[in-house]
């Protein structure tokens, strides 16, 4: 169990403390070279965000429990598959700077950086006791934290791929909106979405 807990905090330093070494030391490090890793962060972020969105729409009934799974379902498939297709589009423009491949490290990042989310039940506490809540607070906090999570990914790409600042970061951003227009991907989040709205309301 100490050991698991040294590697969790290794990834997490490497992804948000010191990106630099990420290419280099990830191997290094079981937990983080399993699927393990990327499998519990993207169940504990779509918990998450679930959480967050309910705590945004009061009054809680019984089918806040449906609404819950739902939305459960709803986020696990969007932290499962945005990242992998966010890398790929990303990997794609850094090809054409002349850079060469990297793409298992970028989707492995990518997977890693959605650990993020675990703060968006929190936040959502917080604007909750302010009496900032519903469906406009939580979509306005869902995108700013899917844009926090541009820049995290930048980061990697710069380290990654030895980019520039300024190259990492459009990179980045052109990489998120070809992903949101992406059919596939947001036709299911979309529609599980609705799911969870019908069955607990926002």
């Amino acid at each position: 169990m100490r050991d698991f807990f040294f590697d969790l905090v290794d990834v997490l330093e490497l992804v948000f403390l010191d990106p630099l070494r990420y290419s280099e030391e990830v191997q290094e490090i079981p937990f983080a070279a399993s699927p393990v890793s990327s499998w519990m962060f993207s169940i504990l972020s779509a918990l998450s965000l679930s959480v967050g969105m309910s705590i945004l729409s009061a009054p809680y009934t019984i089918s806040t429990i449906s609404f819950l799974f739902f939305g459960f379902i709803a986020n696990l498939f969007l932290f499962r598959f945005f990242p992998f297709f966010y890398a790929l589009v990303a990997d794609y423009y850094v090809q054409k700077k002349g850079r060469s491949p990297k793409l298992l490290f970028l989707i492995l990042f990518a997977r890693h950086s959605v650990v993020l989310f675990l703060l968006f039940a929190p936040v959502c506490i917080v604007f909750h006791a302010l009496g900032l809540s519903g469906l406009g607070t939580g979509f306005f906090l869902l995108l700013s934290f899917i844009l926090f999570y541009s820049l995290v990914v930048s980061r990697g790409l710069k380290s990654i791929y030895e980019l520039r600042n300024r190259d990492s970061l459009r990179f980045s951003f052109y990489a998120l909106g070809l992903t949101i227009l992406f059919p596939f991907l947001m036709n299911l989040y979309t529609a599980t979405s609705i799911l969870q709205s019908i069955s607990g309301g926002f």
